[in-house]
C-alpha cells in the first residue's frame, strides 16, 4: 500500500500527442466511447461518496487505496478530455433520459439509504465494495482495449491506462479474495452485491442511450462476448462466488 501510494501517477497530459491525435483523427464510435469512458472516470466521487457513508470508511487500508485510486481517476479522466480536445469533438458531459430498470434500485440509493443499510450490513460490506471495483476494473479494461483497436492513435495512451487498472486491480484483487475466503457473510453481502449491481459501476448515472452504446461497441458481436465471458470466468473463480454470478455480470454486460 505504501509503495502503491508513492507511485501514484498524476497528469498524462505531457504524454499525450495532440497533435498526431488531431492529425489521425477519431471515428464517430471512438470519439463516442471516450466521452462514456470520461463519463465513468469522473463519477469516481460519487462512488467514493457512497462507499465512505459505510463501515468501509473505517478500513485504514482500504481508504488509503480509495484515495490513490480516485486521484488517479482523476487524471484518466482529464487525459480522455484531452483527447476530446484534440480532435474537436464535444467535450460536455453526456446528457439525455436515464435508464430506470427494477432490478437496479439498490444503485440508484442516496447517501442516507446507503449509510442505513450499510449499519446494518457492518464491516463485512467492505469485501462487497472492493469484489464489486475488482469487476468493474475488468470491465474497464476490456472497455479501453476496444478502444485501443478502434483508435490505434490512442494505442500509447491506452497502454498507459491499462497499466494504471493493473495497479487498481493487484490491489481489489488482493483484498477481495481474502476477504471472501475469510467469512461467510462477507460472501453472502458480495453475491447480493453482484445480484444488484449495474455494470459498469456508475452506469445509472448514464443516459440510456449511452449505456446502450457502451454495451454493444464494447461487448457486442464474438469478440466482445468474448470479452464477457473471460470476466464472467474470473468472478467465478473468486472465493464463494459460483459460475452463476459470473453469468449475472456478463448478461448485464451485452442487455
Amino acid at each position: 500500500m505504501r509503495e502503491f501510494a508513492r507511485t501514484v501517477q498524476g497528469s498524462h497530459r505531457d504524454e499525450i500527442d495532440a497533435a498526431a491525435i488531431a492529425s489521425a483523427g477519431l471515428a464517430a464510435d471512438a470519439v463516442h466511447l471516450v466521452r462514456v469512458l470520461r463519463d465513468l472516470e469522473r463519477g469516481t466521487l460519487h462512488r467514493m461518496r457512497n462507499l465512505l457513508v459505510t463501515a468501509t470508511h473505517k478500513d485504514a487500508r482500504v481508504t488509503a487505496f480509495l484515495t490513490s485510486w480516485a486521484f488517479e481517476k482523476f487524471w484518466i479522466a482529464d487525459a480522455l478530455d484531452a483527447v476530446l480536445e484534440a480532435v474537436g469533438a464535444d467535450t460536455a458531459a453526456l446528457e439525455g433520459p436515464r435508464r430506470r430498470s427494477p432490478r437496479e434500485r439498490a444503485e440508484r440509493r442516496g447517501p442516507v439509504r446507503r449509510a442505513i443499510a450499510g449499519n446494518f450490513a457492518g464491516t463485512q460490506l467492505v469485501a462487497a465494495h472492493v469484489t464489486t471495483g475488482l469487476i468493474d476494473e475488468w470491465i474497464s479494461q476490456a472497455a479501453y482495449r476496444r478502444l485501443g483497436e478502434a483508435a490505434s492513435v490512442l494505442s500509447d495512451l491506452v497502454t498507459r491506462l491499462l497499466a494504471l487498472k493493473d495497479r487498481h486491480i493487484a490491489f481489489l484483487s488482493e483484498d477481495a479474495e481474502r476477504r471472501l475466503a475469510a467469512n461467510n457473510r462477507a460472501v453472502k453481502l458480495t453475491r447480493k452485491a453482484i445480484a444488484q449491481a449495474a455494470w459498469p459501476i456508475g452506469a445509472t448515472e448514464i443516459p440510456d442511450a449511452d449505456r446502450t452504446f457502451f454495451e454493444t461497441f464494447v461487448f457486442g458481436g464474438t469478440e466482445g462476448r468474448t470479452a464477457a465471458a473471460r470476466i464472467a470466468e474470473r468472478v467465478a473463480a473468486l472465493p464463494g462466488l459460483t459460475s452463476a454470478h459470473g453469468d449475472t455480470v456478463a448478461a448485464r454486460l451485452a442487455s
